[in-house]
């Protein structure tokens, strides 16, 4: 990594910490004035708890998105747009009826839920969307797509069969939004976890970078393609599904920071995965803040619906462009 790639790092970590700062004290009272001051001590945690999801899960769907992108060549990949995510919704929605069916706690509970869902989805994209031995792009999203609506389907049959209630609390995790109560255990279980996965997915970072090629190009130079894709699927999958179980099915992060790392960093896949970590955690963290900021008398706007509204937008934009076909 050279001197210019450490710079932009940290710059972007700058960043990042500057909208963590302001997450901080962004203060509503409770008439809807707005006020920028530290909470009291006893409000800390309120602050404290969505502030960290928001690093573990910004950070996981975006390196998510730049490894689904390297696995299928296509950068229009992201866990969003391929049904990964929606999949994994789905996975957790499931879990949660089954656990309110039985009354019972399943093991793994939404954990493994999500992690299936989003391996099934996975699968039935990479598999539907082989054509003559390879991978078409165009198809590929176009099978995302149809995998996305599929399990938005299933998750409002879910929805439909619990009491009304629970649907209540369905509906609001299905637009997206960080917990404001969660236990640290889990919080830093699930943080290790996506830390590792980074890690891991930056340590590839060479091997990526020849992954790129051609077929015949990348076996030349040494690469094992088929375990480099297996490794990146499963990866991509376990962080995607985090970012679930923490948030919901956040849309676009997974599309837009890698794109965003790609523009302020130029060089190799090892140094991209830890600036694609970066911009992912500071793309959720700021939507984070522009949604505080936000009031329409009926509460503040999940931060799903943010999201959506800006990746839609670059999206389209990357569509009209042609970046996708390869």
């Amino acid at each position: 990594m050279n001197s210019k790639s450490i710079v932009i790092l940290i710059f972007l970590a700058l960043l990042l910490v500057a909208a963590a700062i302001f997450r901080l004290v962004i203060t509503r009272s409770v008439g809807g004035d707005l006020s920028f001051a530290l909470p009291d001590e006893k409000y800390v945690m309120y602050r404290l708890v969505p502030l960290i999801s928001a690093l573990i899960v910004g950070s996981a769907l975006g390196v998510s998105g730049m490894g689904l992108q390297v696995l299928l060549r296509n950068p229009l990949a992201s866990p969003w747009i391929l049904g990964l995510s929606s999949g994994a919704g789905l996975g957790v929605m499931a879990t949660m009826f089954a656990e309110h069916s039985y009354g019972t706690s399943i093991f793994g509970g939404q954990t493994i839920g999500a992690l299936v869902g989003a391996v099934v989805s996975l699968l039935l994209v990479f598999g539907l969307s082989r054509r003559r031995g390879g991978i078409d792009p165009m198809t590929m999203v176009l099978v995302g797509v149809v995998i996305s609506v599929l399990c938005g389907a299933g998750i409002m049959i879910f929805q439909h069969l619990v009491p009304m209630g629970l649907r209540g609390s369905f509906t609001t995790w299905l637009m997206g939004s960080l917990p404001e109560v969660e236990s640290w255990w889990r919080l830093g279980i699930l943080g290790v976890v996506v830390l590792f996965c980074i890690s891991l997915i930056a340590w590839w970072g060479p091997t990526l970078d020849a992954a790129c090629l051609s077929d015949d190009e990348a076996k030349s130079v040494g690469v094992n393609l088929p375990q480099i894709r297996r490794r990146l699927f499963f990866t991509s999958s376990l962080l995607a599904a985090i970012g679930v179980i923490l948030a919901g099915p956040i849309a676009f992060v997974g599309l837009i920071a890698p794109h965003g790392a790609r523009i302020v960093m130029r060089g190799s896949h090892r140094s991209l995965a830890i600036a694609t970590a970066i911009v992912g955690a500071l793309l959720l963290l700021a939507a984070d803040d522009v949604r505080q900021l936000i009031d329409f008398g009926t509460g503040r706007l999940p931060i799903g619906i943010v999201t959506s509204v800006v990746g839609g937008l670059v999206f389209l934009v990357l569509l009209l462009r042609g970046r996708g076909r390869v």
